[in-house]
């Protein structure tokens, strides 16, 4: 008898690992090195960049809102700053905080400073210190719109300027930074009342003049 042996193929599975080499995952880990390197410094000059650009907006809104209120109370409007937003504090770095205030000038004059004794003073705004800029005033004199919303001369100074500039990474006090990557600012007040905003030049420090 002839017997037929029947064979069964044998089948054989194929698994395909999916994975990286090591030297795909070193690849990938050197180009995004590369790109974070890249991005990161833009990153921080663009953040920066917006840093300085709001608090120009913030102070600008202010010093008109100062020189309206002037105007509409026919009363004297003082800007000065404020470590609490209650009373003036000595200084010219306006980043720490100021207040603004408003008076009828007859009885103590122009340029009146607010104190913890001061009855006679209203308390209108308040902006709270601003860490990741610098604000640098022309002097530590106050600043006072006239009842017709025009800036009151003070010492021998007629009006103010404010310059503003970025801090660096982890720098909370102190003056910022102007450069290429993140140009600082001012807001010029003319003797009208009128403010000019502007981007400084590079070689421009950040100290108000």
């Amino acid at each position: 008898m002839l017997v037929t042996a029947m064979i069964t193929p044998r089948t054989t599975l194929r698994r395909d690992h999916a994975g990286f080499t090591l030297v795909e995952l070193m690849i990938t880990l050197i180009v995004m090195a590369v790109l974070l390197a890249v991005a990161v410094p833009s990153f921080r000059g663009t953040m920066r960049r917006s840093y300085v650009s709001g608090a120009m907006s913030t102070m600008n809104a202010d010093l008109q809102f100062a020189r309206a209120e002037a105007a509409n109370r026919h009363q004297f409007v003082s800007v000065c700053r404020s470590t609490d937003g209650l009373i003036c504090a000595n200084g010219q770095d306006y980043d720490a905080g100021y207040i603004i205030y408003a008076y009828d000038a007859a009885a103590g004059g122009t340029n009146q400073v607010m104190t913890a004794t001061s009855t006679t003073l209203t308390l209108l705004r308040y902006t709270a210190a601003q860490a990741r800029v610098s604000i640098q005033a022309t002097d530590a004199n106050v600043l006072t719109f006239g009842q017709i919303g025009q800036p009151e001369s003070n010492g021998t100074r007629p009006t103010m300027n404010f310059t503003v500039c970025g801090r660096t990474p982890g720098q909370t006090s102190g003056l910022g930074t102007n450069n290429n990557e993140s140009p600082g600012g001012r807001l010029a007040l003319g003797q009208s009342g009128s403010i000019t905003s502007y981007k400084l030049s590079t070689s421009t420090t950040c100290v108000a003049s």
